[in-house]
């Protein structure tokens, strides 16, 4: 069986080209309503049969592409997002509790504290250290800091 030239998969919808010719033969490999289709639209004066003839693809698929936006989506397991759900929970209570810390409603704090490099580090001690080195500038007093840092270890240890 031959592939028909002017047949087109569009979606789920398929769309025939025909090719409309000024003279009254026509291609005997062409079905026969569609002699006798084309027979009829040559032998009609009117104006609205000939604007049937032209077919305009011009830019639908431009349009169509300027219209559709697309996004990259992950899904992930069940486990894994729990696990993004905890981390994030933890993220969002220290950026409560900064600030709460620095006395600001919105993020302008100088704080460069990072769960990430929390993670990293191998021992409480260390955690610790790099902690209260983040928070030096912090406008609440020690105990308060100190009180923070404690919980902030204890729920990096759940991650």
């Amino acid at each position: 069986m031959s592939r028909n030239p002017f047949r087109k998969s569009v979606g789920f919808y398929e769309v025939m080209a025909t090719s409309y010719t000024s003279g009254s033969t026509s291609n005997s490999s062409e079905p026969a309503y569609s002699r006798q289709r084309q027979t009829e639209n040559m032998n009609s004066t009117s104006p609205t049969h000939e604007s049937s003839r032209n077919v305009g693809f011009s830019n639908i698929k431009d349009q169509h592409t300027e219209r559709k936006k697309k996004y990259l989506t992950a899904k992930y397991g069940a486990h894994q997002m729990l696990l993004i759900k905890k981390r994030l929970g933890v993220e969002m209570w220290i950026f409560d509790e900064l600030r709460k810390l620095y006395n600001t409603e919105d993020h302008d704090h100088e704080c460069e504290l990072e769960l990430e490099e929390i993670l990293n580090l191998d021992e409480d001690s260390q955690r610790r250290e790099y902690a209260l080195e983040q928070l030096q500038a912090a406008k609440q007093s020690p105990e308060e800091v100190n009180k923070f840092v404690d919980e902030l270890l204890k729920r990096a240890r759940t991650l």
